[in-house]
């Protein structure tokens, strides 16, 4: 997962109930434009994952093609403090939301077909008005961040649980971060009020 701030901390991933929800909303806001695209790729679908931090909350958008080891990523990020009454969780994820719809209504528009072509050949670097670098936009009058890439985060995250499982030093510097995290947010021992469900509400 790509991430905006270099914490030391260790992020938290987001209920799989919310990104299935984020996912469907994509399939069902860009129903037009995704017909589009699947005349190039017809084994096309979205893919959505993120995670909170003691510092960060990530959202990430992945329009993926079955097979393929690249993707079109879309990331959007906020600022976030888990000792602040205000903006909740749920604010900063409507907001981060809200931001990546924003990049794929340019990348989608079925009034762009030509964009469409060039997003279904992987030609991103002939799309313009692209955030390809971490860029600041206001997204629900918050101060939201967004960028793209062609990172699959399913592959990334695959490819972690396999250091996570067979690298001794990659373990120990996990190992490490846990330790200098313990009394953070969602790392450490669990705060009063706390849920330890799956229910996928965001607490």
């Amino acid at each position: 997962m790509e991430r905006r701030k270099l914490s030391i901390s260790k992020p938290s991933p987001l209920p799989k109930d919310y990104l299935k929800m984020v996912a469907e909303v994509f399939l069902a806001n860009f129903d037009s434009g995704l017909k589009i695209y699947n005349q190039y790729c017809p084994s096309a679908f979205i893919e959505a994952q993120g995670e909170i931090g003691s510092d960060e909350i990530i959202l990430a958008v992945s329009l993926m093609n079955q097979g393929q080891m690249t993707a079109t990523t879309v990331y959007a990020s906020s600022d976030f403090d888990p000792k602040a009454s205000s903006p909740s969780v749920q604010d900063l994820l409507s907001a981060c939301l809200d931001a990546a719809g924003a990049v794929f209504s340019t990348l989608l528009s079925p009034d762009s077909p030509h964009m469409i072509t060039l997003l279904a050949e992987g030609s991103l670097a002939s799309l313009e008005n692209i955030p390809f670098l971490w860029t600041e936009i206001e997204a629900d009058t918050r101060r939201i961040f967004i960028k793209l890439d062609k990172s699959n985060i399913t592959l990334d995250t695959l490819a972690d649980e396999w250091l996570e499982q067979h690298d001794p030093e990659f373990i120990k510097e996990e190992s490490e971060k846990e330790r200098l995290t313990k009394n953070l947010f969602f790392t450490g021992p669990k705060s009063k009020g706390s849920h330890d469900d799956d229910s996928g509400q965001i607490h």
